[in-house]
């Protein structure tokens, strides 16, 4: 059964060494946190000390996977589940007019809500993160009714969802 009341926390990985280059997109790139980046998780392990999160779902990318054992795991025992539909996607942040790149965004767009709906399906814990990349983070928020823009290293959207759907609750900058 689920639960009447579930949080669900999105949040993007903290600085690697190609954002700190200039690098917006980083797909198939394995990139390390910087110690920025670093420093970022560790201020997300402060936001999360009170939310008894009870798992997390990331982009099987090491700066995701990193930024959440900093963030969330780094004194429990809490798993880490790799999913590979929350890797980078390109979205050219959606203001494109090539019919191709339109059917490319729509197409990842769908991957990562269809996933964001299983999640919702089959976890039936209360508090859950999903750590992933800027445009899967801010292709959740759209998921959830939340219309967002630039996400910054390690920023995290905070939402309830309820009998009556989706609600944003809060935004965290570290």
């Amino acid at each position: 059964m689920q639960p009447m009341k579930r949080h669900f926390y999105f949040f993007r990985h903290g600085q690697t060494n190609e954002n700190e280059v200039g690098v917006r997109y980083g797909t198939g790139i394995d990139a390390y946190l910087t110690d920025l980046g670093v420093a970022q998780a560790k201020k997300l392990h402060d936001f999360f000390k009170d939310k008894n999160i009870q798992v997390v779902y990331s982009s099987p990318y090491r700066r995701a996977t990193d930024t959440a054992k900093i963030a969330i795991t780094n004194s429990t025992n809490i798993e880490i589940i790799t999913n590979d539909a929350l890797k980078e996607a390109i979205f050219w942040f959606w203001d494109v007019e090539d019919e191709e790149k339109k059917k490319q965004i729509n197409d990842n767009f769908n991957v990562i809500k269809n996933c964001l709906e299983q999640i919702v399906k089959t976890d039936n814990h209360e508090n859950i993160a999903i750590a992933s990349h800027g445009g899967v983070t801010r292709a959740l928020c759209w998921a959830c009714g939340y219309k967002v823009d630039g996400i910054q290293n390690a920023q995290c959207f905070h939402f309830v969802l309820d009998e009556n759907g989706w609600k944003y609750i809060e935004t965290f900058i570290p």
